[in-house]
């Protein structure tokens, strides 16, 4: 396949995902579903430009082949998105915090940071910051699970 098909296919792709998940924030309240929403419509419109993109350039870089990699390096995008979907089930089985924090030194770790000082010092900051933006100064009811 040569890129210029995948790219194509990976706009048509995100135009079906983004359309699927429009269809699922309707039945939320317009407060909650206007953010969704937007995202999503801002997603297909990027995506119809890529399909654009590749009708309009005549790029040498589009007739090569597809070339898959199957290292860590390259299989990290995927498992990174991996990793978040069981971060949002954890969210609501542990409670939003937990699997936060969690959730951070287990991605900071899988892309590559080991400075560990500054990955304790960014959670030290981060984590409280997080607490008084959402509970105190939002008022936000967070998951708790069995955990808070």
């Amino acid at each position: 396949m040569t890129k210029l098909w995948a790219e194509r296919l990976t706009a048509f792709g995100m135009i079906a995902v983004a359309t699927f998940f429009i269809f699922e924030s309707t039945g939320l309240p317009s407060s909650s579903g206007a953010f969704p929403k937007f995202t999503e419509y801002l997603i297909i419109g990027l995506a119809l430009i890529m399909i654009l993109r590749t009708f309009i350039a005549r790029d040498d870089k589009f007739s090569d082949p597809v070339h898959f990699d199957f290292s860590y390096v390259g299989m990290k995008p995927t498992l990174v998105m991996i990793v978040s979907v069981f971060y949002i089930y954890a969210v609501f089985q542990v409670g939003f915090y937990a699997a936060s924090f969690v959730f951070y030194f287990l991605v900071t770790y899988m892309t590559g940071i080991r400075n560990y000082k500054v990955m304790g010092a960014v959670a030290a900051c981060l984590f409280p910051l997080m607490y008084v933006f959402f509970n105190i100064a939002l008022g936000a009811d967070l998951p708790k699970g069995f955990l808070i």
